[in-house]
C-alpha cells in the first residue's frame, strides 16, 4: 500500500504502510540569515527542531517514527558528468564523518543495486526515472528525493533527482546537500534555523551550502543513538540523554 501526503511549503513527504514509500523535494528559493550552529546543551527550540527533521516523516495514523539506513548504504550516480558530482564527492566525506559505523560506501556508476541512487538530469526527465523506478514525482521540484522502507521502517532504497537544466552553482550545490541528507531519513524540512541544510518557509527554500552544526550533531545522534521505528519517546528519550 502507498499512500502520499502533499505538505505545504511545497515539498511532500511520504506516508504509509509496510513497504511503503516516502517522498521528499524543494523547489527554488532563497534563504535569510540565523543560525544553527550553537554548541552546548540544547535547548527547547533546538530539540522541537531536531524532533521535527528526524520524525518528519508519517507512516500512517498520528504517530512519528524514525526512518533510517539499519546498515551501511551504497551509493551510486546513475547519471551525471564528474562537473555535475563535484558537489557530491565534496558531501560524502563530511556525511561519513558523523554516519561512523553507517558509513555511505560508494559504487560504480549507473549501479541499480545500490540504496541511494543519484540523477543529474534535465528536470523534464524526472518523471521517467520515478515510472521507471515506481515513485510519483511532484511536478514544481528542481531537487526530489523519494525513500521507501520495510516493514520496521528501515530504509531500503533512495532515490535523488537534480535538474541540472534549472540548477547551477550554489543552487545546485546547496540542493545537492539537502536532497542527499535527507535521502538518509532526516526527511522533513524546519522553519526554524535559517542557515540548516533543512531549512524551508513557504516559498522559501533556504539557500544553505553547508550542513551546520547542528546539522551534522542530529545526523551522528540519529545513526548513533535512534533505531528504525522509533517512535517519539523513544526519540525524546535518547535525545536528552545522548544529544
Amino acid at each position: 500500500m502507498k499512500r502520499a501526503l502533499v505538505i505545504l511549503a511545497l515539498a511532500l513527504l511520504g506516508c504509509g504502510q509496510t513497504d511503503a514509500a516516502g517522498s521528499g523535494g524543494a523547489t527554488s528559493g532563497g534563504g535569510a540569515g540565523g543560525t544553527a550552529g550553537a554548541a552546548g546543551a540544547p535547548g527547547a527550540e533546538v530539540e522541537a527542531w531536531a524532533r521535527q527533521v528526524a520524525l518528519g516523516t508519517e507512516y500512517g495514523g498520528d504517530g512519528k517514527t524514525i526512518a533510517r539506513f539499519d546498515g551501511s548504504p551504497t551509493l551510486s550516480v546513475m547519471v551525471g558528468t564528474a562537473t555535475d558530482r563535484a558537489d557530491l564527492d565534496e558531501l560524502l566525506p563530511v556525511l561519513n564523518q558523523e554516519l561512523g559505523d553507517h558509513a555511505i560506501q560508494v559504487v560504480a556508476d549507473a549501479d541499480p543495486s545500490a540504496n541511494i541512487r543519484v540523477y543529474y538530469l534535465p528536470y523534464s526527465e524526472f518523471p521517467a526515472v520515478g515510472a521507471a523506478n515506481g515513485f510519483p514525482v511532484v511536478p514544481g521540484n528542481w531537487g526530489y528525493f523519494y525513500l521507501f522502507w520495510d516493514q520496521n521502517h528501515a530504509l531500503t532504497k533512495a532515490f535523488v533527482l537534480l535538474a541540472t537544466d534549472k540548477l547551477s552553482g550554489d543552487k545546485l550545490r546547496h540542493f545537492t546537500f539537502e536532497e542527499v541528507t535527507q535521502s538518509l531519513g532526516l526527511a522533513s524540512d524546519s522553519d526554524v534555523f535559517p542557515d540548516s541544510i533543512f531549512y524551508a518557509s513557504g516559498a522559501d527554500g533556504g539557500d544553505a551550502t553547508e550542513l551546520s552544526t547542528l546539522d551534522r550533531r542530529l545526523l551522528r545522534f540519529v545513526y548513533a543513538h535512534t533505531a528504525p521505528g522509533d517512535d517519539s519517546a523513544a526519540f525524546d528519550a535518547a535525545f536528552d540523554q545522548y544529544f
